[in-house]
């Protein structure tokens, strides 16, 4: 039984594992986008002035 129940904690583990990762590639994501967005009304309000 106690090998059931290692699995199962394993598969746990895992998953824990994973939706971790999944929620900071999104932060990473939106970050990345947000920042690629910033950048470009940036240089088109910095183009237009000039």
């Amino acid at each position: 039984m106690s090998d059931v129940n290692e699995q199962k904690f394993q598969g746990y583990s895992d998953n824990h594992y994973q939706h971790g990762m999944h929620g900071l590639a999104w932060i990473s994501l939106w970050l990345i986008v947000g920042l690629g967005v910033a950048a470009g009304v940036f240089g088109f309000i910095y183009g237009s002035m000039s």
